[in-house]
């Protein structure tokens, strides 16, 4: 989307031969397209700063990250930039001022700049820059600001020194593809949270080492494919929240068993590709990780057993294609509280029996395209909540007659079917009573007159949980007594009761209510007599 500068100060740009720059314009001729701007006076700047209301910005970074700003000032095709326009554009605070356009910057400009109001500034233009210049920009920022550098290819001690002093709350320099251990431990004094240096491809344990040393919330290292175990124990020595080294492709057993001597609280290794039983087994060993691999496809048994001994609370499997009944069995040994895959499209009847076995109590298959009838069947007898897609619920429903075949289908999937219904047969009370998953109530059942009624009673008075029948109004004697053999069940006050003929024909029996009944009713009712 290409960011409207407000119709109030939009006219077209005067057309000039190419081989000319286009003139300095007045405030009154800025384009409607911000990032056309090539040159900017400190009165079209105070311009901007008051009238622009920001726009929202989509961008694709070095190395394929994504970035949404929802409302910045963007100027990309700015060429350059002095002191006094600098100063004048530090009053903008709606967003980000975007000026990946800027090849060149002193350090007049820079210090104007660095005071700026916005809480970022993106300089990826930049491939050098000076120590003076860095100490000008960093010696000014808030630390409520970010700072982008993510052009930068080169970077010195001295420089690295003059950024690490700034109070800004992220440094991002994530051009750099190779850092020495001297350049990285003057980066480490940066104050801020967040130090990104997504372009590293290699670490050696020295580098890690004084990178470790950095006392932020954050530290990003999404380039790197793979790390051995020396620089991993290295970066074990990291202090901080959140060591992202989501770019790793593969993890070695030894370099995770590294990490897992880690002071940091949270790990990000979720794009992992390849994973073998030892390497998971250390994985799953490591505090701070999160339980996540998105980008796993294959997982066999051995390994799927190494990653349910995962202590957290969240075993994330994204990337998964395909499942096999061996290894959904080894992962439903999971101790935690939820199982989670966005990646199954479909699954079989004996993989769902097997996921079904988990103790936890949320199941998700987020991405299921459908559902069979058998595969239903088996995922209903998970005791928790299980989380499915909408459409994949309605194709299964379509066109069911409700019964005792289907009833455990419906109480896993569909509780609100079940919420509905006035009157059921023996069997689906025994399937429904049987079914771990219904919440126990009928709401809509206000009489038991059927010849069957009591058996009816007594199937639901089985169920292991509570029993709730609030609308209850009609019932005969006998089928009174099977519901209350359940100590638990919930029922109107007994005095508001129609009791009525036995609708078998049988003889009415007296009824004796049982005092642990009659406690409970009272309890219901404190103020009746």
């Amino acid at each position: 989307m290409k960011p409207v500068f407000p119709a109030v100060l939009a006219v077209a740009l005067c057309t000039m031969p190419a081989a000319f720059h286009p003139p300095v314009v007045r405030a009154d001729e800025l384009p409607k397209d911000t990032n056309t701007i090539k040159r900017l006076t400190p009165e079209q700047a105070r311009r901007l700063v008051a009238e622009f209301k920001g726009v929202p910005v989509h961008e694709t970074l070095k190395g394929g990250s994504k970035a949404f700003y929802p409302s910045a000032l963007p100027l990309h095709g700015l060429e350059s930039l002095d002191a006094e326009t600098a100063a004048a554009l530090a009053g903008y605070a709606r967003g980000p001022i975007l000026l990946g356009g800027l090849t060149t910057l002193d350090a007049p400009t820079a210090k104007a700049l660095a005071a700026s109001k916005a809480r970022m500034l993106d300089l990826r233009g930049l491939r050098s820059l000076d120590a003076k210049t860095a100490a000008a920009l960093a010696g000014h920022a808030r630390d409520s600001m970010s700072i982008s550098l993510g052009g930068l290819t080169t970077l010195d001690v001295p420089t690295a020194k003059a950024l690490a002093a700034s109070k800004a709350h992220m440094l991002d320099i994530r051009g750099l593809e190779t850092l020495d251990a001297a350049t990285a431990a003057a980066l480490a004094e940066f104050e801020g949270q967040l130090l990104r240096l997504d372009g590293l491809t290699t670490l050696d344990s020295a580098t890690a080492g004084a990178l470790a040393a950095f006392e932020g919330a954050s530290l990003r290292l999404t380039g790197l494919r793979s790390l051995d175990a020396e620089a991993a124990r290295a970066l074990a020595a990291y202090r901080g929240r959140h060591l992202i080294l989501s770019g790793l492709q593969t993890l070695a057993a030894a370099t995770a068993e590294a990490l897992a001597g880690g002071q940091f609280t949270r790990l990000n290794v979720d794009n992992l590709t390849t994973l073998d039983a030892e390497s998971a087994a250390a994985l799953a060993a490591i505090p701070a990780w999160g339980g996540k691999l998105d980008r796993l496809q294959t997982l066999d048994a051995r390994t799927a057993t190494s990653l349910a001994g995962f202590k957290g609370v969240r075993l994330h499997l994204g990337g998964l294609k395909t499942l096999n009944a061996d290894a959904a069995a080894a992962l439903a040994a999971f101790k935690g509280l939820k199982l989670s895959f966005s990646g199954l499209k479909s699954l079989d009847a004996d993989v769902a029996t097997a996921l079904a076995t988990f103790k936890g109590e949320h199941l998700f298959l987020n991405d299921l395209a459908a559902l069979d009838d058998a595969t239903a069947l088996a995922l209903a007898e998970f005791g928790g909540r299980l989380h499915l897609p909408r459409p994949a619920v309605n194709g299964l429903l379509a066109d069911k007659r409700f019964d005792a075949t289907t009833a455990r289908v419906y109480a896993k999937f569909a509780e609100h079917t079940i919420a509905k219904l006035v009157t059921l047969d023996v069997a689906t009370a025994e399937v429904l009573a049987a079914t771990r998953s219904w919440n126990g109530r009928l709401p809509n059942v206000t009489a038991f007159d059927a010849p069957d009624s009591v058996e009816v009673a007594a199937a639901l008075a089985r169920r292991q949980g509570p029993l709730r029948l609030p609308g209850l109004e009609r019932i005969s004697p006998k089928t009174l007594m099977a519901l209350l053999e359940k100590h638990d069940v919930e029922i109107p006050l007994i005095d508001t009761l129609e009791l009525i003929p036995e609708p078998d024909g049988s003889p009415n029996d007296d009824v004796v209510i049982p005092e642990a009944v009659q406690e409970r009713q009272r309890q219901l009712n404190p103020g009746g007599g």
